[in-house]
């Protein structure tokens, strides 16, 4: 059970960033959630800028996308 609960919040992360990529590339547009989605979205990106944006998300020593 414990190795679900990581896995989960490692692919919470792929997913936090496939979506900040599609977005920022105009392939995705926010607006096309639903309205408790984008305001989650939100609040990650609000704590990601707090935090310092998107660097440093993958560790040096990752070579694999997935």
């Amino acid at each position: 059970m414990n190795q679900l609960k990581l896995s989960d919040m490692e692919m919470i992360r792929v997913l936090d960033d496939l979506i900040q990529v599609l977005t920022s590339k105009g392939v995705l547009n926010i607006t096309n959630l639903p309205a408790a989605a984008q305001a989650k979205l939100l609040d990650r990106n609000q704590a990601r800028e707090t935090l310092g944006g998107l660097s440093d998300l993958i560790n040096d020593d990752e070579t694999r996308l997935i």
